[in-house]
């Protein structure tokens, strides 16, 4: 039941899993455009859910990619569903420790987040993989964590989750043949799934009060409870666990000296085992029929079923090599996924670093053009903007370097990251603002002694060019004197001659 059971509980409880999933061609048409954000995230898990149940390969390999990506872009959700989807897809290929791995990852990120429902799915997960690892003492620390869990949340969480820990807790207990205790929690796992309406649940906890009353020889009972168990299991969903069922009604009839009904009900479980492609069924339902013709003394069906059995203990040990090679050829491309994504990683930061230094370069630099354009002929304001840029870069680089270190002192805590910054910025403005003034007082002091020296020099010009005028001015105003006077004379001379004329015309 267990192994069943944990294949559709994890399919369920897993947070990646969605009822109404969208289709392979439409996922990968999405997957076509450039982008590295959490929506492709999002693609990546939900098209390794689709290959979870015929490519578990493929889906670790998409889930690997939706992981590594959410932790590159820190998108915490997306990480811890991509952990669970590759958990699954290990656990399907038989991969136990690799998914119990994942498990663990999941729970860490839950820890942080602080998300009751999440948690608890989380530890319940890990309870069944210590189930099929046969590690039952941590499977019980686990569900019983998970239990407690749900229990303080309540609501919507506890009626989530409480019937599959209490499941799980039943199991653990049988496994362990402590059979009160394995009553217990079925028979709060048969009331938890009446109060919800859970068929299924109903279905499981008979089932788990039939084993564990058979193994205790309390066969009128259990046989009861496989025949309740036997409606809500028989909906062509839960062939397995019909199959379970069945052979538990053949061992019981076989107890109790009913050899027609054991042989009935072996034969159906045979039947469903092989027509759904359940080998280790098909194998069990093969030794039970097997031993039950050799009591009749019917060797020849009990060595046919014989050989069925050890066909079927081959078919098992081939498909566990090829599921060995599978998980061999898997962690390698998990491998080799994570060497290139550590490839990428360290391109990215080594552009970074490059970034870095020419900034590191172009600040000094533009500094120096500040200075040196401060010595030369232009505008004072242009100085003062580049002086106001230079120290702003400073201070700005400061604080991109200084970001990082304190991400990690705060352990990504926003607030704290926040008070952090305030605490910074309340002690870099004060100091920008006196740098500030401090080498704009000094690019300007420079620049406005220059342009007194300019001025005073223009003036010592004009004034000099004023003196050499004055002589200039002096010689001209001599010779205007001079040619007056020599025009006044000629005037005179000639009233003269006039008047000599005139006197010399009256005496005629």
């Amino acid at each position: 039941m267990v192994k069943h059971f944990t294949f559709l509980l994890l399919v369920c409880c897993s947070i990646a899993a969605t009822a109404q999933s969208v289709k392979i061609d439409s996922l990968k048409n999405l997957l076509v455009k450039p982008q590295a954000d959490s929506n492709r995230v999002t693609l990546l898990w939900k098209l390794a859910e689709q290959y979870q149940f015929f490519k578990p390969d493929t889906t670790i390999e998409l889930a690997q990619q939706a992981q590594l990506l959410s932790k590159h872009i820190k998108y915490i959700e997306g990480e811890s569903r991509s952990f669970a989807v590759m958990a699954t897809g290990q656990y399907l290929l038989g991969n136990y420790t690799a998914s119990l791995n994942n498990y663990m990852q999941k729970l860490k990120i839950e820890e942080k987040r602080k998300s009751v429902r999440n948690y608890a799915s989380a530890l319940n997960n890990i309870g069944l993989i210590y189930i099929l690892l046969s590690d039952y003492e941590k499977a019980l620390n686990y569900l019983y964590r998970a239990h407690s869990t749900v229990i303080a949340a309540g609501g919507a969480v506890k009626k989530e989750l409480e019937n599959g820990i209490l499941t799980n807790l039943g199991e653990t207990f049988y496994k362990l043949k402590n059979i009160d205790s394995a009553k217990h929690y079925f028979s709060a796992a048969l009331k938890t799934g009446i109060k919800n309406e859970s068929s299924f649940y109903q279905g499981v906890a008979f089932l788990g009060l039939g084993n564990v009353l058979a193994a205790e020889g309390n066969d009128s009972v259990a046989m009861m409870n496989y025949r309740n168990a036997v409606p809500f299991l028989n909906d062509g969903t839960n062939n397995d666990m019909l199959c379970e069922t069945a052979l538990g009604f053949a061992n019981i009839f076989q107890r109790t000296t009913q050899p027609d009904s054991a042989l009935r009900y072996a034969r159906l479980a045979f039947d469903i085992a092989r027509h759904d492609g359940f080998l280790s069924r098909e194998l069990d339902a093969a030794n039970f029929l097997s031993s039950f013709f050799k009591r009749q003394k019917k060797l020849d069906s009990a060595f046919v079923y014989m050989e069925q059995a050890v066909m079927l203990q081959d078919s098992l040990k081939g498909q566990s090599k090829t599921r060995e090679a599978m998980i061999i050829s898997t962690n390698e491309q998990i491998r080799q996924a994570e060497i290139a994504e550590q490839e990428l990683r360290e391109k990215e930061t080594r552009l970074q670093q490059l970034q870095i230094l020419a900034i590191c370069i172009f600040i000094p630099i533009f500094f120096i053009l500040t200075v040196a354009f401060s010595r030369i002929r232009i505008y004072k304001n242009v100085v003062r903007f580049m002086g106001v840029v230079s120290l702003l870069l400073f201070f700005e680089f400061l604080i991109l370097l200084l970001h990082p270190l304190i991400e990690e002192l705060m352990h990504h805590n926003k607030i704290l990251e926040l008070l952090m910054l305030v605490l910074i910025g309340a002690g870099l403005v004060p100091l920008h603002h006196k740098l500030e003034h401090i080498v704009l007082e000094k690019l300007t002091k420079e620049k406005n002694l220059k342009i007194e020296k300019s001025e005073n020099l223009n003036e010592n010009n004009c004034i000099g060019e004023q003196k050499n005028k004055e002589p200039e001015t002096k010689d001209l105003l001599s010779t205007s004197v001079i040619e007056e006077v020599g025009n006044d004379l000629k005037k005179s001379s000639s009233v003269d001659n006039t008047t000599e004329d005139d006197s010399n015309n009256v005496n005629t």
